[in-house]
């Protein structure tokens, strides 16, 4: 049950971590001249920026790299590859609206590849098991 647990948190981690960078993406235009104003301006920057992408990214990939191996199930990988090449996008070529587009899309679909890899694993035999193993 450990095992399962710690996965569940993960996804849990994984799915909150990605709300907040799409969050993060579509209130940023809005709160840009607010932010220094309530001394929160380091939100705003580069880092900031790149800090929750790659948390969200590093996590997802994790979680689901994790997923497949147990479930054998691509479909929560297929989701994660179209949000990472959201992100990509926006990071790589996109401008103004479409930026905060991809960005937040991105961002929605890493958390939903990790709700994907959760019910996955919910429903899943092998971790069914590996959940019974553990409480004896």
């Amino acid at each position: 049950m450990r095992r399962y647990l710690n996965q569940e948190f993960i996804d849990n981690t994984g799915a909150c971590l990605s709300f907040t960078c799409a969050i993060h993406c579509l209130a940023m235009p809005l709160l840009v001249t607010l932010l220094p104003l309530i001394g929160l301006s380091f939100l705003a920057s580069e880092p900031a920026e790149k800090v929750i992408i790659s948390g969200a990214v590093v996590l997802a990939m994790g979680s689901i790299v994790w997923g497949i191996r147990h479930h054998r199930s691509w479909r929560a990988f297929l989701v994660l590859v179209v949000g990472i090449a959201f992100i990509a996008t926006a990071r790589i070529s996109a401008e103004g609206i479409y930026e905060v587009i991809l960005h937040s899309g991105g961002g929605v679909l890493l958390a939903t590849a990790h709700l994907v890899n959760r019910h996955l694993c919910k429903t899943c035999p092998v971790c069914e098991d590996e959940q019974v193993s553990d409480l004896n």
